[in-house]
């Protein structure tokens, strides 16, 4: 076997290390143009399945200038420059992807399926043409693309079982047909080899517990988080595996009643595992938003403040900052401690002031009632029940109640 022959079967069997040794060796020495190009192809491949398409568009450029006769056919090396334009985009931070990425790769592509329709990986082709639909909301021709996939030549191990989770991904996000999409992901989970990395089905478990969770299948939507984290606990799967199926869990725990203890206990698995972020990370703020409303409905009301101020401080720009204050306050109102209540809630009331906002959840007002009521401070107390009677739903038991107290107030004068 020469050695680019054992570069790419090192590199079919996802020994990537080893090829690139290779690869550095004979980069050394003085190869035959048409032998150059096509080892900086195969270094474009090493580089972009360790996450560098930077690099492996320079490679791929450099490949195409060094010789015009490939010994590579020039569908592959089409199929590499789309796909590297395409991970570049995938792989740019926030704010900063190119759309110009997508067009090259769908340029490649395009001229793939034109001019080269026998190639023998087009399924692959199809389905990376879907993937940047769907990038683009044309959901129609992302789904045609990735039926077309399904049946066409691919050497692709895993391509069935992409194609099958891609679509019952839209089937879920796209068309809210619950029973299609776990159709697509059983076949999805079913198809995928068993020698492949298991970090795919990892991802594809935590999308089933989520459909399950909106089917209301709560039991098989625990099954499926659990399969996950079981398959991100092994040691050859990314850690970042591991973090992302704790925090589902998490998530699915949360949102069902009565599961406080089993949320908290794996909040605190995520936080001894994961490294903690030095400055504002959003993750780590819904971390402990999590832990706030676990800790608040065990009657923990010291820890869940502590866990409401540290989502504040990972997160200083919250969505929801007006509602971890009003969270805070019910924390504080629950202790009794009345004063720092209405100074939370005034804080509240202060911050939707400057940002032009107005509060129009009625228990605002009416838990600071409470806590002017407490303290016997009957005539503010009235003013904020009478905020809340102003836009609390009429002739209902919550508006009949702040009702009773605002007259008791009024009495108590």
């Amino acid at each position: 076997m020469s050695d680019l022959q054992q570069i790419e079967s090192l590199i079919d069997k996802s020994e990537i290390k080893k090829a690139d040794v290779i690869i550095a060796r004979l980069m050394r020495s003085n190869l035959a143009p048409k032998d150059l190009s096509t080892l900086l192809m195969f270094r474009a491949r090493t580089r972009l399945l360790t996450g560098r398409p930077e690099d492996a568009i320079n490679d791929l450029v450099s490949a195409q200038v060094s010789t015009n006769e490939f010994n590579t056919p020039v569908a592959q090396y089409l199929e590499l420059w789309g796909d590297a334009h395409f991970a570049r985009f995938e792989l740019a931070s926030v704010g900063f992807a190119e759309r110009a990425d997508t067009l090259r790769a769908q340029e490649a592509y395009e001229q793939i399926t034109k001019e080269y329709s026998n190639y023998a990986n087009i399924g692959w082709v199809h389905y990376q043409q879907g993937r940047i639909y769907l990038t683009q909301n044309n959901i129609k021709l992302a789904e045609e693309r990735f039926h077309t996939s399904l049946i066409s030549a691919s050497h692709v191990r895993y391509l069935t079982a992409y194609c099958y989770e891609r679509l019952g991904f839209i089937a879920f996000y796209e068309n809210r047909d619950i029973e299609r999409s776990l159709a697509f992901l059983e076949r999805a989970v079913n198809t995928y080899p068993h020698s492949e990395d298991s970090h795919w089905l990892v991802q594809t478990n935590m999308l089933c517990s989520r459909v399950y969770k909106a089917a209301g299948d709560n039991d098989r939507a625990i099954e499926s988080a659990e399969r996950a984290l079981k398959l991100a606990s092994t040691s050859h799967v990314e850690k970042r595996s591991l973090s992302e199926a704790i925090l589902n869990i998490t998530e699915l725990f949360s949102s069902i009643q009565g599961h406080d203890k089993q949320a908290l206990a794996y909040l605190e698995q995520f936080t001894q595992q994961t490294k903690r972020p030095p400055g504002a990370d959003v993750t780590w703020s819904r971390v402990y938003e999590m832990r706030g409303n676990a800790h608040f409905t065990l009657g923990q009301y010291d820890d869940a403040i502590s866990d409401y101020v540290t989502a504040l401080q990972f997160n200083p720009d919250h969505p929801w900052e007006l509602s971890l204050y009003q969270q805070i306050a019910r924390c504080q109102y629950k202790k009794h401690a009345y004063k720092e209540t209405i100074e939370s809630i005034n804080r509240l009331l202060n911050i939707a002031q400057q940002d032009g906002l107005g509060v129009e959840d009625y228990r605002v007002y009416e838990l600071l009632g409470g806590a002017y009521f407490a303290l016997k401070r009957y005539d503010e107390a009235i003013q904020a029940y009478q905020s809340a009677l102003d836009i609390v739903p009429p002739n209902t038991e919550y508006g009949h109640q702040i009702r009773s107290y605002y007259n008791l107030a009024k009495e108590l004068i």
